[in-house]
């Protein structure tokens, strides 16, 4: 334990260490080739001796920086190319102070050869130090488009899927893995297991590690991994200890998802969608999972236009919910209704799920027809003669959601068809002959049922 903190320690000191070489090294290439420039046929004894201070500080900077890569505040994919690099550099800097030490010695070409390709590695280094310590897109982020787009840059690399459906969405494999993949497996894998953590294979992930409560499913507050994600940015045990840390949308999946068992298998739809998470599953899928009405959850073809244009010609007005839906939004109004035009609606009963009748002669007789809309979710019936016989016809719609009997002439005997319809949200009983407090009683032993009523 001594010896580890001791040697974070020493990496602290990367920073200090990792520019000198840079200093140091431009300085030496370009006092040389200044003198080349100017022909001046003695080399300054500056330049062997910036060439040497460059590989010193070069090796102190790849010592400190091996040390520091092995606190695990770096991504292991990234950290390997940067190490290796950094020690090529020490060599070709000392090689560098030796060719410089005996210019005389070497051709000139092998000369400035040497010194572009110094550079090269100084600004590839410096590139990936720059990526493992801010992130790759570091420097691109606030260049202009074009300039992004030459790049590269303009393709968002971590853009979400979208879920149209949530019963096709996997919990773990669709919205846990993906963030386990981006945030923790590049220092918790088959190669590399900090911890003796691998999260690259759910298997894996639930043998755990060092600790035995990685996970502790449906227990957050027992749960070693969830601890770590939500520590402290500058404790030491936070997890990710880099720049990449996991968002507050992030956090807040995994925190559902233990506290639901953690399973790795299951659709979102298996599980209980809690209050807090809806509206994270909406900002970062799409997935809209507050029930839907019936009507958006219907697909049929489209009807083709010479039946709408005869509804027309009856007497209907007739719409359809948008372009992306089939199904019928139908008025009629007035005393000239008869049992014929109710039959060409019942032609495309599939299609109707909005239905008014308001203001019209239909009769409790000719509500049968109506009870064949397996997909009507509005039925409006204002001020029309309809009577408890009427209503009793309706208790078989299945997916009814609001039913309108302002001004018609039904009574407490409606009560019992209307609670049959176990879809029903709302009724409207103003100005009939229900009591308010027979509909108060009914409206108590049913949340779901929403029923105004008026006072007389």
């Amino acid at each position: 334990m001594i010896a580890l903190e001791f040697t974070t320690f020493i990496g602290r000191f990367h920073p200090l260490f990792v520019h000198m070489p840079i200093g140091f090294l431009f300085l030496a290439i370009a006092l040389e080739w200044y003198e080349s420039f100017k022909k001046v046929k003695v080399k300054s004894k500056l330049i062997p001796i910036a060439w040497l201070l460059g590989a010193l500080s070069a090796a102190g900077a790849a010592a400190t920086g091996w040390f520091l890569g092995e606190t695990g505040l770096y991504e292991e994919e990234y950290l390997f190319s940067h190490r290796w690099l950094g020690i090529a550099l020490v060599v070709v800097a000392f090689i560098g102070w030796y060719l410089k030490s005996t210019p005389k010695a070497f051709p000139v070409k092998l000369q400035h050869g040497f010194n572009i390709l110094l550079l090269a590695m100084l600004f590839i280094e410096g590139h990936k130090g720059g990526n493992l310590t801010h992130g790759e897109t570091y420097l691109t982020e606030y260049a202009p488009a074009p300039i992004q787009k030459l790049l590269g840059g303009t393709e968002d690399k971590n853009a979400l899927p979208k879920f149209a459906n949530p019963d096709s969405v996997q919990v773990y494999a669709n919205l846990v893995a993906p963030i386990f993949q981006a945030k923790c497996v590049g220092c918790h894998n088959d190669e590399i297991k900090r911890g003796g953590l691998n999260m690259s294979h759910p298997d894996s992930l639930r043998m755990g590690g060092e600790s035995e409560n990685v996970i502790a499913a449906g227990n957050t507050q027992e749960s070693e991994l969830f601890r770590r994600i939500t520590l402290p940015p500058k404790n030491v045990k936070f997890m990710p200890p880099t720049n990449n840390a996991l968002t507050y949308d992030e956090i807040k999946t995994v925190e559902w998802w233990i506290e639901q068992g953690a399973p790795f298998e299951g659709s979102l739809t298996s599980l209980e969608v809690t209050e807090n998470i809806k509206p994270v599953l909406l900002r970062r899928y799409g997935i809209d999972t507050n029930p839907k009405a019936w009507y958006e959850t219907v697909q049929l073809k489209k009807l083709d236009s010479t039946q709408l244009s005869n509804l027309v010609q009856k007497g209907f007005e007739v719409k359809t919910l948008g372009p992306d839906n089939s199904l019928l939004d139908i008025k009629y109004s007035g005393s000239d209704l008869t049992k014929e035009k109710l039959s060409e609606l019942e032609k495309v009963k599939e299609y109707i799920t909005w239905l008014s009748l308001a203001n019209s002669n239909i009769t409790d007789e000719w509500l049968s027809s109506v009870s064949q809309f397996s997909n009507l979710t509005r039925l409006q019936l204002e001020k029309t003669e309809i009577t408890d016989k009427g209503v009793a016809h309706l208790s078989g719609l299945k997916h009814l959601e609001a039913l309108n009997l302002y001004g018609t002439k039904v009574t407490d005997a409606c009560l019992p068809h209307i609670e049959k319809i176990s879809s029903l949200k709302r009724v409207y009983l103003w100005q009939t002959g229900v009591s308010a407090k027979t509909a108060k009683n009914i409206q108590e032993n049913n949340e779901k049922l929403k029923i105004v009523i008026g006072k007389g």
